[in-house]
């Protein structure tokens, strides 16, 4: 089982590889909108004019090892 793992741990690594650039952009923006009441704010703001549905901001990823 553990050599199983391993492979899908190989496998995800890769894909995450070939969409860093999209990723790191996209981590970007969300410091860019919660690191500023005033932009966090206007997020909140635009998210409740658009009727948007939702339980929490986006979170950063947390790092285990």
């Amino acid at each position: 089982m553990h050599y199983c793992v391993h492979i899908l741990n190989l496998s995800v690594k890769d894909r995450f590889k070939e969409n860093i650039d999209v990723i790191m952009r996209i981590c970007g923006a969300i410091k860019y909108v919660r690191f500023s009441p005033s932009r966090l704010s206007k997020f909140k703001a635009r998210v409740k004019q658009q009727n948007i549905e939702f339980k929490g901001l986006v979170c950063l990823d947390v790092e285990t090892r």
